[in-house]
């Protein structure tokens, strides 16, 4: 079960190791590529807290309703493998051992609320054992604030929240890296800070708002605060915070650097960068009467994409037509007398997608990106054919390998013609339905076609099903996906994974990987239903209508 903002904690011993965290905490060792799970379940596991979200008329499950999850994890910076795991159902557990064993701590939180949810646990930077934790219980209409910290691994745990106003309660607590004494607190309603360990507190405000801060962060000498409302304040100088005391001082000042400010107004007036892709300029003597046609030719000769003058027809799988029509204006090729430029985006042409098929995220239109290499550009204009050479490269900042850049091409392109598949099957079950309808219609009264108007509306609810099963057809907006009104299907899933691989240029993770091969697994067995359905099922209604001297039934 992942939660909303389920944590992603990196590890501080090794970069490339990372915690992820659901009902059960997963590491991976390779930066992402590969996963496994090393703990139990550590969470209360309630199912009486893991139903259905919303309704009665529409669901509302966008994983922020997903209960009895890890919500807080972090990693010693002094003793590897030292980790900690908090829930939003209120335990708390350690392991010194990556994992292998785990010790549930929670009973010795004096006063923790048993649903509380633990929003935070930050292990300090000079003592192994000492950690500090922050848990919020205002969803069960409880705003006091609760602060922890242990000496000992977990083992007791005493309150630094007397001196905190008791009706704020608290998101996030960090450690000053400089002083294991200072420490500073987001809360609902701002900033505090702590110079003596969390006896006492004192507001720090400046021109922060009042709102709430849910994360902090120090580096080079700055703290970090992240809001709840999306926004992003920095306190730049922490040393006169540092020095802060109760009697009137000069505080020590920061280095100054006498920046070179430059000389532009407050509103840049400055060009646009160059368009992202390949710019294809065409001269026209005149304007063309007929279509413009650009395509791009791979070394084996092999069109990839195929720009136009004529504008793409949308496929209805966005909510807002008008839009989608107008950007296909937008992406046509000019069509004027004079110097005009196409683009290119650098992307092999997308999936064909189904006609008016909601997909609640992703998006396979965009096809894979090209490798670097040569390809060549041909352009048909009045019965003319034009061709120039371009070469495509990496970006020069990138450090993947070519064998990586292959291997998720490849996959790209593999899945990219899966979801095509999945449109073409149910393409020809709309057409094979859409005969066997107005068949039976014209065989209304015909009582010699009796059986075979019950056949072929038999075989046509088994259509409909398989189409059921393979996308969304009763989502009337991309939401009713998300919303459970006929669930997610393969189409939609597939489309998502695609996306997720096609928004990189890296070898492909394990986890896509695998997702990948059982959406794969799925397809095959709806790919072999079909070719039964419309071979041998189909061939059998053909058959009975040869008999009776009717049409029958072309398969697309």
């Amino acid at each position: 079960r992942f939660q909303w903002t389920a944590p992603i904690h990196i590890s501080p011993h090794q970069p490339k190791t990372v915690y992820h965290a659901a009902n059960v905490l997963f590491r991976s060792t390779d930066a992402g590529q590969s996963w496994e799970a090393i703990s139990g379940d550590l969470t209360r596991n309630d199912k009486s807290k893991q139903k259905w979200s919303g309704g009665p008329i529409t669901g509302d499950n966008t994983g922020v309703e997903i209960y009895c999850t890890i919500f807080a994890v972090a990693e010693s910076p002094l003793e590897k493998g030292l980790i900690w795991a908090g829930s939003d159902d209120g335990l708390v557990h350690i392991t010194r051992d990556n994992g292998k064993t785990w010790k549930n701590v929670t009973a010795a939180l004096a006063g923790l609320p048993q649903w509380a949810t633990v929003r935070v646990i930050e292990p300090s930077r000079f003592d192994a054992g000492t950690a500090y934790l922050v848990a919020d219980n205002h969803r069960l209409d409880d705003v006091k604030p609760y602060l922890y910290k242990t000496t000992d691994f977990g083992v007791s745990w005493v309150r630094l929240d007397a001196s905190l106003p008791q009706d704020v309660y608290l998101h996030v607590v960090r450690e000053d890296p400089s002083d294991r004494n200072f420490l500073y607190l987001g809360t609902e309603r701002g900033l505090a800070f702590s110079r003596d360990g969390g006896k006492t507190w004192r507001s720090l405000r400046s021109n922060l708002p009042t709102v709430a801060v849910h994360d902090l962060a120090i580096r080079n000498g700055s703290l970090i605060a992240g809001t709840m409302g999306r926004s992003v304040y920095v306190l730049d100088h922490l040393s006169p915070l540092r020095e802060y005391g109760q009697e009137t001082s000069l505080l020590k000042i920061p280095d100054a650097i006498a920046w070179q400010r430059d000389s532009r107004p407050r509103d840049r007036f400055s060009g646009d960068n160059p368009p992202s892709g390949a710019s294809i300029y065409y001269f026209l003597k005149e304007p063309t009467k007929g279509e413009i046609k650009i395509e791009i030719l791979d070394a084996a000769n092999q069109v990839i994409r195929t720009l136009s003058s004529k504008p793409e027809t949308p496929t209805g799988s966005s909510d807002n037509l008008a839009m989608a029509l107008e950007a296909a204006k937008r992406a046509a090729l000019p069509n004027e007398a004079g110097l005009n430029r196409g683009l290119w985006d650098l992307h092999y042409r997308g999936s064909e997608m189904i006609l008016n098929a909601k997909v609640d995220m992703g998006d396979a239109r965009r096809g894979p990106l090209a490798l670097p290499g040569a390809y060549t550009v041909r352009m048909t204009v009045d019965g003319k054919t034009f061709t120039q050479p371009l070469r495509v490269s990496a970006d020069p900042r990138e450090t993947v390998s070519p064998a990586d850049r292959e291997a998720q091409f490849r996959l790209s392109l593999e899945m990219r013609d899966s979801i095509t598949r999945i449109t073409k099957i149910v393409n020809d079950i709309r057409s094979i339905r859409k005969q066997l309808t107005e068949r039976n219609a014209l065989l209304a009264s015909n009582a010699k076609a009796d059986q075979l108007r019950k056949d072929s509306a038999a075989l046509t609810t088994v259509l409909d099903k398989l189409e059921d099963d393979l996308h969304n057809k009763a989502a009337e907006v991309v939401y009713d996906i998300l919303a459970f009104k006929g669930g997610t299907k393969l189409y939609s899933r597939m489309i998502w994974t695609y996306t997720q691989l096609n928004d990189g240029t890296g070898a492909p993770t394990q986890g896509v990987k695998e997702v990948y091969a059982g959406q794969k697994a799925e397809l095959s067995k709806y790919d072999s239903q079909y070719k039964k359905l419309a071979d041998a099922d189909l061939g059998t209604l053909n058959l009975a209508a040869k008999k009776l001297e009717l049409p029958h039934v072309i398969v697309p």
